[in-house]
């Protein structure tokens, strides 16, 4: 049950590219400057969304990317398994490999089961909710780090 820096820049990108357009491509850098994080660092985030379609990408001098589907149809739990891989997992806590209670373990039953309502919880979310509560807060609004005045 862990996100990922990675999974962050991408919910946030994708708020920010269906907040700017949802009709144009979108440049990664100009998404990079907006979050302020590196262009390349960025471009392979995105090339995870877009292996997941959760984005499409266009090449050409007016490219860059736009969503490959309707945000209502895309999941927090898509995103961040695009990024960081399945959430759900079952193994042993400990690490054991080949664990004589593995079937009948309470311990991992516990931790299986949070990791289920995790799963559901992300899934439950869409983007269009996330970027509606963004909206709500005070449009647009800016990643760039506010840099303390000398």
């Amino acid at each position: 049950m862990h996100i990922s820096k990675s999974a962050g820049y991408a919910v946030h990108g994708l708020i920010y590219l269906i907040t700017k357009s949802a009709t144009q491509p979108v440049q990664i850098s100009e998404i990079a400057e907006y979050q302020d994080v590196s262009r390349t660092y960025l471009a392979k985030i995105f090339q995870q969304l877009s292996t997941a379609r959760i984005i499409v990408g266009q090449r050409g001098i007016t490219g860059g990317y736009m969503l490959a589907k309707e945000p209502t149809k895309v999941t927090l739990l898509n995103i961040v398994e695009a990024v960081d891989g399945p959430v759900m997992r079952r193994h042993c806590c400990l690490g054991v490999m080949g664990c004589e209670v593995r079937d009948h373990c309470t311990v991992l039953d516990v931790f299986v089961e949070a990791n289920t309502r995790f799963a559901n919880y992300l899934d439950g979310i869409t983007l269009a909710s996330l970027v509606n509560k963004q909206m709500a807060f005070n449009p647009p609004y800016a990643y760039k780090k506010t840099r303390a005045k000398k």
